[in-house]
């Protein structure tokens, strides 16, 4: 509006502008990215990542589950069979008035429930959506259940600029922490702490991201453990030694390695000390009597992410403002609570405009519009400046050549 000087596009000319450019305005949200590098607002040091679901455009009537179309086709059959039924006895002035186009429509509706369900075998999924085909039924934070997407940002502790994001079909966030480190060291970051909930507490991501040589702080998933259990006796407080390859339990007794390292999950116990020990009824026992501690194949990788929980417990607490402010401003004031495009490919593009906006006005706040404009007024003037260069050696070139042949 301001390169038109006010003049605003019907909505028409906006909803064409937007389906035909797809994959450019994702490349003006990596764009813009890059200036905020260049006028240092990114600071690359500290990045949280979060997943929020936004509606998608497909009504919960219009998806569904392997069990409902299975129902469906179930009662359909039951509808045929009572039509066919019924037209037996029937006499030939009702037969007559009985028009066919019930028994037609049954038919059509089975073979599409029988299409969907072939479908579903096919792509190895257990639901389908007829208005979008990408979107999902996710839990909300309502408690209740809406077709949607699971939208990942990756948000710079700087100035809360969101540098990276991604759309996800999984309603949970496990397996997403890696991919989000991944876009980010892209924009040239290599070494940086990154903050996320415990959602994303999961062993054989957390390991990717080790490898990615990126500092993982994700509070851990706490074990379930029996209610009436005394918090001594939890399984948190059995210690595990590495060198001695066992762990010392809450009354001090060692438990030994029953399994061979390597396996997914080893077991470790001491049947003769839960016996003699007095604190047995409070510990808690299996069926066999004794007390079992089993360690999975992530138990290392698992310590090592909640050793740097502790020690960076404070920076973990600005998580919150750094990364689930700009959700926050992005559903109620900027209205990005639900999505207008259909399929991943072009929910994606409306992403990247809903973050661009919000990086502009973040970008608005820190450095003012005037600030903004002077700056890009020096990029246009330095892309002028390498063009008039480019063109001076072009006609340049003949005189040089011509010159050099004399």
């Amino acid at each position: 509006m301001w390169l038109l000087k006010g003049m605003t596009p019907d909505h028409k000319t906006i909803s064409e502008f937007r389906r035909e450019n797809i994959r450019p305005m994702q490349k003006l949200f990596r764009e813009f990215n890059r200036l905020c590098q260049s006028w240092e607002m990114i600071g690359g040091q500290v990045i949280g990542i979060d997943g929020t679901k936004v509606k998608a455009s497909n009504n919960k009537k219009r998806n569904y589950s392997r069990k409902k179309l299975e129902e469906r086709v179930r009662r359909l059959d039951e509808k045929i069979a009572g039509y066919l039924e019924g037209s037996e006895w029937a006499d030939a002035e009702e037969a007559e008035a009985r028009s066919p186009q019930g028994m037609v429509e049954l038919l059509n509706r089975k073979e599409l429930y029988e299409r969907y369900l072939r479908e579903m075998d096919e792509l190895g999924v257990n639901e389908v959506s007829e208005v979008d085909p990408d979107a999902r039924l996710m839990g909300n934070n309502r408690g209740g259940v809406e077709m949607s997407y699971n939208v990942q940002s990756a948000v710079d502790g700087k100035h809360h600029i969101i540098v990276a994001y991604d759309v996800s079909l999984n309603p949970a966030d496990h397996g997403q922490l890696s991919n989000m480190v991944r876009k980010v060291k892209k924009l040239g970051y290599k070494r940086f702490k990154v903050l996320a909930d415990k959602g994303y507490y999961n062993g054989a991501d957390l390991r990717r991201v080790k490898r990615q040589r990126v500092t993982a702080i994700v509070p851990r998933q706490e074990a379930s453990d029996p209610k009436d259990q005394p918090e001594a006796y939890h399984t948190d407080q059995f210690k595990y030694d590495p060198k001695t390859d066992s762990y010392t339990c809450p009354a001090g007794h060692i438990l030994y390695a029953h399994s061979k390292k390597g396996s997914p999950r080893r077991k470790f116990f001491d049947k003769q000390a839960c016996q003699n020990c007095q604190n047995r009824n409070d510990c808690g026992r299996d069926k066999r009597g004794y007390r079992t501690i089993t360690r999975n194949e992530h138990a290392d990788i698992y310590d090592e992410v909640d050793a740097n929980f502790r020690r960076h417990n404070d920076l973990y607490k600005l998580r919150q403002q750094i990364v689930e402010h700009p959700f926050g401003t992005i559903k109620r004031a900027m209205q990005g609570s639900y999505f207008l495009l259909r399929t991943r490919r072009k929910v994606r593009a409306e992403v990247a405009l809903l973050f661009l906006g919000y990086d502009l006005k973040r970008a608005v706040k820190v450095l003012g519009f005037q600030g903004i404009m002077d700056r890009l007024t020096a990029v246009l003037r330095a892309v002028l400046a390498n063009i008039w260069r480019e063109r001076e050696k072009i006609t340049r070139a003949p005189f040089c050549a011509l010159s050099s042949r004399v």
